[in-house]
């Protein structure tokens, strides 16, 4: 089980919820992810998904299950900011709390998924489209 975190456009994104349905409606698999966190542009992901969050999952992935302590390894990082990045990462599922109160990753992957230049493809595309 993985979480992929990706930049797909609202129309793209409801058109795959609704073929995952349809699929799961004729009782077929669903696919190679239990989880998507998408982002409309790659300029919001970047804004959410900032270096310190990132540093925050490379080291659970290095660690395993932590207290929040442990996680305050960069110096830039202290437990207010730890706190806040922690609670975003639970937000967006791609960290959790165990019975002890340590955190850790619940996937076994966590992919994240860029493709520059996608939505600037679909604009020429519908230009030379409305031009011909």
């Amino acid at each position: 089980m993985k979480a992929i975190i990706s930049v797909e456009p609202w129309d793209s994104m409801q058109a795959r919820a609704m073929r995952i349905a349809e699929r799961l409606d004729a009782g077929e698999p669903v696919g190679d992810a239990d989880y998507y966190l998408n982002f409309a542009d790659t300029a919001h992901l970047f804004r959410a998904l900032t270096p310190a969050r990132l540093a925050l999952l490379e080291r659970l992935e290095t660690m395993g299950p932590a207290p929040a302590e442990a996680l305050m390894a960069a110096p830039y990082h202290d437990r207010a900011s730890t706190d806040k990045d922690i609670d975003q990462l639970i937000a967006w599922e791609l960290i959790a709390q165990d019975n002890a109160g340590r955190f850790f990753i619940p996937w076994d992957a966590i992919e994240i998924r860029v493709t520059l230049g996608h939505q600037q493809q679909d604009h020429k595309s519908t230009d030379h489209a409305q031009a011909a």
